[in-house]
């Protein structure tokens, strides 16, 4: 806990130890940032534990087509290895056998879905992605779905309005509150709903925590989720940031746990009572 409040990072990248630290460094260059840590589960659970944090939902997105049963059966192993762990696992648009790639997923006992249009190549609404989207409608997971970049619009904020447009029961958290570096074009184009969440992943470092705060409110603080994006920050900075903003206490309360448990919770997304 930190502050007195239950902390849970909706939002963290993890990998093997064989290759954390080669992917940390592939992410550092993407995105032309440094790295607060290096990806291990190990490193996560314990300077997330140091600065308070108690759960960690927890994914990594296959870049190739080749790597994502292998992924899932990481993330599977990690969800079941430590309790505060849930997982959401990965899936490739360029893949030829999605159908079977996503009953592997679902048989791992994954609760979710991350999908990154930038690392993995596609433009979100494309109709040649709409197949995988139709599963995943159908299976209620969830779909955590990275947003924005100021180099492309593979993720650009008006595409995902396409998407659950054409997929009104796709439920989805669109991380970096709705936009990284497209945050003024998400203020003007998402809208939560009752399927549409945001995460704070990657925001706090880049915008005032006035307009963090406004953004929160039009969104409605109960359908905002508290994400760190392990491995690119500190914890215990992501945390100072946040409560920086000066929130209410059901505010707080909502945002760093209890709207992310309550919405997974609801479909049944997290079984297992242990889990948060």
């Amino acid at each position: 806990m930190k502050n007195g409040y239950r902390v849970i990072d909706a939002h963290a990248h993890i990998f093997t130890d064989r290759i954390a630290e080669k992917a940390t460094n592939s992410i550092s260059a993407f995105y032309d940032l440094p790295m607060e840590y290096h990806g291990k589960v190990s490193e996560m659970l314990e300077n997330g534990a140091k600065a308070g944090v108690d759960g960690f939902l927890v994914c990594s997105p296959a870049t190739t087509v080749s790597q994502v049963r292998s992924i899932n059966a990481f993330l599977a192993s990690v969800a079941a290895a430590y309790p505060m762990c849930t997982a959401f696992g990965t899936l490739h648009p360029s893949s030829e056998t999605t159908e079977e790639d996503f009953e592997h997923l679902r048989k791992q006992k994954l609760c979710g879905v991350k999908l990154h249009p930038d690392f993995q190549k596609f433009a979100m609404d494309d109709p040649a992605v709409y197949p995988m989207y139709e599963m995943i409608q159908a299976s209620g997971m969830p779909v955590l779905m990275h947003m924005g970049d100021s180099r492309s619009d593979l993720s650009h904020p008006l595409r995902l309005e396409v998407v659950l447009r054409q997929f009104p029961k796709l439920r989805v958290i669109a991380a970096h509150l709705g936009g990284w570096y497209r945050w003024k074009e998400a203020r003007e184009i998402l809208r939560a709903d009752d399927r549409l969440r945001f995460d704070t992943s990657s925001s706090l470092a880049f915008l005032p925590p006035e307009e963090i705060r406004s953004m929160i409110l039009q969104y409605g603080a109960e359908n905002c989720f508290f994400g760190v994006d392990y491995p690119m920050w500190s914890y215990e900075t992501e945390l100072e940031r946040f409560f920086a903003l000066g929130l209410s206490d059901a505010e707080n309360r909502g945002i760093l746990a209890e709207n992310l448990t309550q919405w997974l919770g609801i479909t049944g997304a997290i079984s297992d009572e242990n889990k948060f």
